[in-house]
């Protein structure tokens, strides 16, 4: 079968911006490090951060969820670019962040997760 002619390069068109894609981070989630980052992150925060936030609701979290991914600049093992979430809600969260990030219009912070009450058993702890 006989192959198509390459397209030739049109020096009148103007050339597109490099596109940071999704890398390809296996090698960084099967390390020890990100292992044991996760473990003691899911055994210090057991409970789905989003649920909380949305709600809350108290769901059991599975998944340790980068803030702000890796290849926009987040810090890969820093607690402050960590939360635990539920595998529904880091599968709408990844979803989501998929199309902002196509769009590029997502804009990384944290939300304030625990607010000060008399029942809270974490000792006040207030983030924003």
């Amino acid at each position: 079968m006989p192959n198509l002619p390459k397209a030739k390069k049109r020096s009148w068109m103007p050339k597109k911006e490099k596109r940071y894609g999704q890398t390809d981070n296996s090698s960084f989630y099967q390390s020890k490090q990100w292992r044991a980052v996760r473990k003691w992150y899911i055994q210090h925060n057991p409970l789905c951060e989003q649920c909380q936030r949305d709600g809350g609701k108290i769901t059991s979290g599975s998944c340790v969820d980068h803030i702000k991914p890796i290849s926009k600049g987040g810090h890969n093992l820093h607690e402050s670019n960590l939360q635990t979430l539920c595998n529904k809600c880091h599968a709408k969260k990844s979803a989501q962040e998929g199309v902002e990030y196509r769009k590029g219009i997502k804009n990384y912070k944290r939300e304030g997760i625990y607010k000060k009450n008399n029942n809270n058993d974490k000792g006040g702890l207030s983030e924003s």
